[in-house]
């Protein structure tokens, strides 16, 4: 039941991580970029409704452009060939015929009868009261009216009326009649997907294409410079569709990264707490040898004493070369346990003792005739590099020779048929530099890393406890010892112990 509950809290405490390192922050990604996206379309949109606009807009100037081209050339055609009336009521119905957007074609003399027309009159058709006809009669310029009914027709028609001016007078006017309903299909033919809206001054709507946009439309607006409408160009972009598909889109792109993050913090924090509890391990492992070292070795070495004795009498009274042999044997395991044993004291209390200050200089030489000899009877080529300056350290003396023999010897057992091993003082920064190295036969990166590691060894004969001492006591100086290493290339031990300020 508790390992049950044990296990939900767990789950539970992880889906809390996992929602708080993948799925949040994806989600807040992918709304960002989602509304990146809809600001990017809206104004690609925006400049397509320019576009569309101004499309239409042109189309329609160029319209009433033409319109008014026409009728100012049958002005001036009158005007220097003196066509007859007939003649001008063929042309302007030859004219209508052509473009079905014309409603008609009139001449209205400057009372404002119309005199010709394309169109077929029963009554009497009078345009004096119409705006555009008294500013192009006035002014003579030519105008063009706002979208109205016309008289003869009754269609809702924009009117473009252009004086017939002689010598400085008016003596008629020229009437264009362009049918609203024909623009609307001109424009309509050329609508896309946009929606148009034509109004005139006044706001009122003249054309319109499709049902009025809603409020996630974008739109341009432009003002038509020959008439006095403005047109209005929408297009939908579909933000809701482009903001959804950018959405999930980006949510299962930053979900697949965040969830790799995920992995890969779990996997980084499940290193590191299995190297704490690596390390901790160590840690209660040399407690327990140091707990054990302090109250087993003197009761060990008591009985090995004896037995050394006793061994050694034997050894006296038999002289038989069989048992002299095992004798020899005894006498060399026992030496071996009390090596064992020695070390054990160090791991149990290494900070028993106080620390003074010496030189590393004079510490090595007083080693190097010990050294030396066992160099000698190993064909191994040895070399000392003494510091010319003093190299004052706090330690224990007998302690860090027995560091440097330790280093020395394995050193010796790493070239069992010679070579060259060199000894180096020197300084690096405000530390004693002591470095030991050989061209043996050299150590792997997997057995580096557990050199240091109570009864770690790659010897047959080997204890294990050799380099945790080592380290043990190295530590305890505040110093640091490294290895570097690689197969059939030899090693370099160095340690670097703390220099003693002399003031």
């Amino acid at each position: 039941m508790v390992l049950t509950r044990l296990l939900k809290a767990l789950i539970h405490k992880k889906s809390v991580i996992y929602l708080l390192i993948a799925l949040i922050p994806s989600v807040a990604v992918s709304l960002t970029l989602a509304r990146h996206q809809v600001r990017v379309v809206k104004s690609e949109y925006k400049l397509r409704a320019q576009e569309y606009a101004n499309f239409h807009a042109m189309n329609i100037e160029k319209f009433v452009g033409e319109t008014v081209g026409r009728l100012e050339m049958l002005s001036t055609a009158l005007n220097i060939q003196h066509i007859s009336l007939k003649d001008i009521e063929k042309i302007l119905r030859e004219t209508k015929g052509k473009d079905p957007r014309f409603s008609g074609f009139y001449w209205a003399n400057t009372n404002g009868d119309v005199i010709i027309s394309t169109n077929k009159i029963t009554n009497r058709i009078n345009v004096s009261d119409r705006p555009y006809f008294q500013h192009a009669r006035d002014e003579a310029q030519t105008s063009i009216s706002e979208a109205h009914n016309g008289r003869v027709t009754g269609r809702y028609i924009i009117s473009i009326a252009t004086p017939i001016v002689e010598k400085h007078r008016v003596k008629g006017v020229f009437v264009a009649s362009l049918r609203m309903d024909e623009i609307k299909k001109e424009i309509f033919r050329l609508v896309n997907n946009e929606r148009i809206i034509i109004k005139d001054e006044t706001g009122k709507p003249l054309i319109q294409s499709g049902s009025i946009p809603n409020q996630y439309n974008v739109k341009s607006v432009m003002k038509i410079s020959r008439v006095p409408w403005t047109i209005t160009a929408f297009v939908n972009p579909n933000t809701k569709k482009v903001f959804w598909d950018s959405f999930f889109k980006n949510l299962l792109i930053s979900f697949f990264i965040m969830s790799i993050l995920f992995l890969l913090t779990n996997y980084l924090l499940l290193k590191r707490k299995v190297q704490k509890e690596k390390e901790q391990t160590e840690l209660h492992k040399l407690e327990l040898i140091g707990n054990l070292a302090a109250s087993t070795a003197h009761e060990i070495r008591n009985p090995l004493t004896g037995i050394k004795g006793l061994v050694k009498l034997l050894s006296e009274e038999n002289h038989e070369p069989k048992a002299q042999s095992y004798f020899k044997v005894i006498q060399s395991e026992i030496d071996r346990i009390n090596a064992i044993v020695s070390e054990l004291l160090i791991l149990g209390k290494p900070t028993a003792y106080t620390l003074k200050t010496y030189n590393a200089n004079v510490i090595v030489s007083e080693i190097a005739p010990i050294i030396t000899s066992e160099t000698n009877y190993t064909n191994v080529e040895l070399t000392f590099h003494y510091h010319p300056e003093e190299l004052p350290v706090s330690c224990v003396k007998d302690q860090l020779k027995q560091v440097i023999l330790n280093l020395t010897k394995n050193a010796l057992q790493a070239m069992p048929y010679g070579g060259n091993l060199s000894i180096h003082l020197d300084k690096q920064s405000d530390n004693c530099r002591i470095t030991v190295t050989d061209n043996g036969i050299g150590m792997r990166e997997d057995q580096i890393s557990q050199a240091f590691n109570p009864f770690f060894t790659s010897k047959k004969a080997g204890s294990g406890l050799g380099l945790t001492v080592c380290k043990r006591i190295i530590d305890s100086y505040g110093g640091e010892i490294k290895i570097k290493s690689n197969p059939n290339q030899g090693t370099k031990v160095e340690i670097l112990l703390p220099l003693v300020s002399q003031s």
